[in-house]
């Protein structure tokens, strides 16, 4: 039983004779049988009804197969023996020492077999930037366990009594089911590993480049965003073979360093006592508590009303607080005047420095409320100009800006109270939250109950400011918030997250903020 990606648990039984391979994950609750010359399988649980998950089955046709094995023709044996998880071993290595125009990277392949036994015990990949030698790129299999020998027939067939159905319409075409949001099959993960899969991993990075419209300045950059893309494809189909209550996929961020990845959130770090010190000017007015009936709806959901405006993106540009900030003066506009009407949030970045806020570098929703109050009012976006994602000159004085609206202030919601925040969004409207949006799995969210526990909640943890619009009680029991990201609809579903209420994952209630209209 080897490991593949992020500690991933895989049956495998291979008959090449008979043209058979099984692929079973997570003790056989995502499985894939393999069939060169008749019926292959995908044997996955699915809630249709929304509630009950149930093994489902689904067939297609002849497949290939990728041995768990490399082509050893090519492979040289070292000199010295290795020890590795506790076994002596021999090894044999395969070195690509000229840079690959095909797959843009070079390689050192080495396979370690018992001394004694023979048994295979690890096969792995090392393999890094041609030009630069960094964005070391590694993955291995460790063999738990080998039975040598000719497998049973019966394993490659489904249970008995499993009823197969013909993969329906949403199958991508990758050969494997119904395999959601860009999650491709173990099959190609396999290929891929292999040396011969150089042209496999090429075609997949050239797809992506295609899709997302990904253009670089030279070979360098385009080999540097080979690795990252294909560091993020490993990780998203291992996540997604968890069986978690949310999915992932490739997105626009598969290709970006972590540096970027930051350059996407723009929250300033704050802590508890920097909140109790605010300058009297940008104090919230009072604290929004639980009301004493506690009477709100099951769901509320302000999309669709006129009170959320549509998904944007705020690029590169550290910006996200203001984004919040136009968010909840947009819901509050809609719910006052019954008119759904956009802010500019260049204004904000643009005009608020006095109050701390530093543009693409970061800023604050209660010091962007603090700058609107002392200058009569926030841009609406049209009269303003569009977004730049960049800083620019604040031009909120000339004579064609129009004031979108007016506050008077701007109230916090008691600090990690899920009941009050609920509260607010069922009795007030949108609110402006701030999370934690450093996990991996988070950039390449695309729907599903987000439940994360490794999602932080502490206020020196949040460093993303989104909006809240809303919150739904599944069939299941579960709660989760609506969230309004501003990372363009590429991102999640079709741009918002369903972040579970329990524990307050990623502290969507530690630190809410809704605007106050004059």
């Amino acid at each position: 039983m080897p490991y593949i990606g992020l500690t991933e648990p895989i049956d495998v039984a291979y008959d090449e004779s008979a043209g058979l391979q099984i692929l079973s994950y997570w003790n056989g609750m995502d499985k894939y049988i393999y069939n060169t010359d008749g019926t292959s399988y995908q044997i996955i649980p699915t809630a249709m009804d929304g509630v009950n998950g149930v093994e489902t089955c689904w067939k297609f046709g002849k497949s290939d197969l990728t041995p768990m094995f490399p082509d050893f023709s090519t492979f040289t044996a070292d000199a010295e023996t290795a020890n590795i998880n506790g076994h002596t071993c021999n090894s044999f290595t395969l070195v690509q020492k000229e840079y690959n125009n095909t797959s843009g990277n070079i390689g050192t392949y080495t396979f370690y077999q018992d001394a004694e036994t023979g048994y295979p015990v690890r096969y792995g990949f090392v393999g890094h930037n041609a030009i630069t030698g960094g964005h070391l790129d590694q993955y291995h299999f460790d063999y738990l366990e080998f039975v040598p020998g000719e497998p049973d027939s019966s394993v490659f067939e489904p249970t008995e009594g499993l009823t197969c159905v013909d993969i329906p319409d949403f199958d991508d075409d990758d050969g494997g089911g119904p395999t959601l949001n860009n999650r491709h099959t173990p099959l190609d993960d396999l290929k891929m590993m292999h040396p011969e899969g150089h042209a496999h991993r090429s075609d997949a990075a050239e797809d992506y480049f295609k899709e997302h419209e990904k253009e670089y300045e030279n070979e360098l950059e385009r080999s540097e965003r080979y690795h990252l893309f294909h560091h993020a494809r490993r990780y998203i189909n291992s996540m997604n073979r968890k069986g978690l209550t949310y999915t992932l996929g490739l997105n626009h961020f598969a290709d970006w360093t972590n540096e970027e990845k930051m350059s996407a959130r723009g929250r300033k770090r704050t802590t508890a006592k920097d909140i109790e010190q605010l300058p009297e000017k940008s104090q919230a007015l009072y604290t929004h508590e639980v009301s004493s009936t506690n009477d709100v709806p099951d769901t509320v959901d302000w999309r669709g009303t006129g009170a959320v405006t549509p998904i944007k993106d705020q690029g590169t540009c550290g910006s996200c607080w203001s984004y919040g900030t136009t968010g909840t003066i947009e819901g509050q506009v809609f719910l006052r005047h019954g008119v759904t009407r956009e802010l500019s949030q260049q204004n904000l970045m643009d005009c608020s420095w006095e109050f701390g806020n530093n543009a693409c570098d970061g800023g604050l929703d209660y010091d962007a409320y603090a700058w609107i109050i002392e200058h009569g009012g926030i841009a609406t976006a049209d009269t303003y100009g569009g977004y730049r994602n960049a800083d620019g000159f604040c031009h909120f004085t000339d004579a064609d800006v129009e004031i979108g609206a007016t506050l008077t202030g701007y109230v916090n919601v008691t600090m990690g109270d899920v009941d009050a925040l609920n509260d607010a969004l069922a009795n007030v409207g949108p609110v402006s939250v701030s999370i934690d949006a450093t996990p991996d799995d988070f950039y390449y969210y695309t729907g599903g109950y987000y439940n994360n526990a490794d999602c932080k909640n502490g206020v020196d943890d949040l460093d993303h400011t989104v909006l809240a619009v809303g919150y739904v009680n599944d069939s299941d029991g579960n709660k989760y918030f609506i969230i309004k990201n501003s990372w363009s609809t590429h991102w999640g579903d079709e741009g918002f997250a369903y972040v579970a209420e329990k524990g307050n994952i990623c502290g969507v209630a530690t630190t809410p903020t809704y605007a106050l209209l004059e």
